[in-house]
C-alpha cells in the first residue's frame, strides 16, 4: 500500500470517529434534556419547584418531592394542592402531610362545629414554618371567627379554643356593674364570661348598656352631661359581646369598645375635628340600617338568608353619613359603605 493510499484511509477514519463522538455527545445531552429525571444510578440535581400553573409543573414538583424522601407515595402526593406541595418541598419533604380537609375536619371536631352547617372554614398551610401546621379559620353566622392551628403530620390542635358552642351557651350572665365600679381601662374578659349572642328574643339589658357607657366616659374623664350625639350599639369581637360607643366632647370624637361582661375598655380611639353643620344631615333622615343592609345585598346579589350575620354601624366619613356594613357568604368576605340619606352604594369590596 503506498503512503498516499494509507493517510488517505487514516483521514477517513479519524473524521468517521470524530463524527462518532459529536453523535455521541449530542445523544447525551439530549438524553440528559429529555430524558428521565431520576434513571436509576443517575444523580439528580436540584430544580427550583415548577411553575403551578398547569398539571405538568405539579407532575414535575411530585418527582423532586420524592426524589427527597422516596417513600412518600405519588397519588398522596398528588391529593395535594400545588400550594402544599411547594411548602414540602420548601421544608425537605419530611413526610406526608395530612392535608386541608382532614386539617378543617379536626379544628371542626376540637371546636364541636361538625353538626352546624352554616359554619365554614377557611384553611391556610403553614408547612414551612415551624411547627409546621394548617390555619383553620372557622366562620360562625351568629359568633364571629375563630382560629385553629393544627399540627400538619400528627393532626394535634396546636391553638384554638375547644367547643365553643357549649362555652357560650353555659356560659354564666354576670351581672352589669354600677357606674360607679368601672374595672380599669385594658382589662380582658375572662373565657367563662362570655354572653349569649344579642338576638330579637335575647336584647341587651339596659342596665349593661349604661355600665358600658360609663366606663368609656370615665375613661375618657368627661361626664354623660358633657357627652354629645351618644351611640351605643351591642356587637361581637371573637366570640365575646362588646358595646361600640361613640360619642362626642366639643370638636373631639371618642370610639370606644367595651367588654360587656365587665365594663372593661377594649379599644379606644379619637379623633378631633370639625362638627356636622346644624343644617347637615340629621340621623332622623336616614334610611335606616335594614334599608342599607338591603341595598349592599341587593348590589352583591344575595339574600340576607345567604348572608347570615351582617355587621351594620353608621358612621361620619369626611362630613358624609354612612352605613358600614360588613358581611361573609360562600367564603367571601364583602365590605359596605351606604349612604345614609340615600341608600348609594359609596363602596364595595371583597375579599376571599
Amino acid at each position: 500500500m503506498t503512503p498516499e493510499k494509507h493517510d488517505h484511509r487514516l483521514t477517513r477514519w479519524l473524521l468517521a470517529a470524530t463524527i462518532a463522538l459529536l453523535a455521541l455527545v449530542l445523544g447525551l445531552q439530549l438524553w440528559q434534556m429529555f430524558g428521565p429525571k431520576n434513571a436509576p444510578g443517575g444523580v439528580s440535581e436540584p430544580l427550583n419547584p415548577p411553575a403551578a400553573s398547569g398539571s405538568p409543573g405539579k407532575t414535575a414538583l411530585i418527582e423532586e418531592i420524592q426524589a427527597l424522601n422516596p417513600p412518600l407515595a405519588y397519588d398522596d402526593l398528588a391529593a395535594l394542592s400545588t400550594e402544599e406541595l411547594e411548602q414540602l418541598w420548601e421544608a425537605g419533604a419530611p413526610g406526608l402531610p395530612i392535608g386541608r380537609s382532614l386539617a378543617a375536619h379536626l379544628a371542626e371536631e376540637y371546636a364541636g362545629t361538625l353538626a352546624v352547617d352554616s359554619v365554614t372554614a377557611e384553611t391556610n398551610p403553614e408547612l414551612d414554618e415551624t411547627p409546621a401546621h394548617y390555619e383553620v379559620v372557622l366562620h360562625h353566622p351568629v359568633l364571629g371567627d375563630f382560629t385553629y392551628k393544627i399540627a400538619a403530620y400528627s393532626g394535634e390542635v396546636l391553638e384554638g379554643a375547644p367547643d365553643i358552642l357549649e362555652s357560650v351557651q353555659d356560659a354564666p350572665v354576670p351581672e352589669a356593674p354600677s357606674s360607679g365600679q368601672v374595672p380599669a381601662a385594658g382589662n380582658q374578659a375572662s373565657a367563662g364570661t362570655q354572653l349569649p349572642k344579642e338576638s330579637a328574643a335575647l336584647p341587651p339589658a339596659v342596665s349593661g348598656e349604661e355600665a358600658a357607657k360609663a366606663a368609656a366616659f370615665t375613661h375618657a374623664g368627661v361626664s354623660a352631661a358633657d357627652a354629645e350625639s351618644v351611640r351605643c350599639r351591642p356587637d361581637w369581637e371573637d366570640g365575646r359581646q362588646v358595646y361600640k360607643i361613640e360619642f362626642w366632647v366639643g370638636s373631639t370624637e371618642y370610639d370606644y369598645e367595651i367588654d360587656a361582661a365587665t365594663s372593661a375598655v377594649l379599644e379606644v380611639a379619637q379623633e378631633t375635628a370639625a362638627r356636622p353643620a346644624a343644617g347637615a344631615q340629621q340621623p332622623e333622615s336616614f334610611i335606616g340600617e335594614e334599608a342599607a343592609k338591603s341595598a349592599a345585598l341587593a348590589h352583591a346579589g344575595l339574600s340576607a338568608a345567604d348572608a347570615g350575620y351582617i355587621e351594620c354601624e353608621l358612621d361620619r366619613d369626611d362630613g358624609l353619613w354612612v352605613y358600614e356594613i360588613e358581611f361573609r357568604a360562600g367564603g367571601v368576605e364583602y365590605d359596605y359603605e351606604i349612604g345614609a340619606a340615600d341608600a348609594s352604594v359609596l363602596k364595595a369590596q371583597q375579599d376571599r
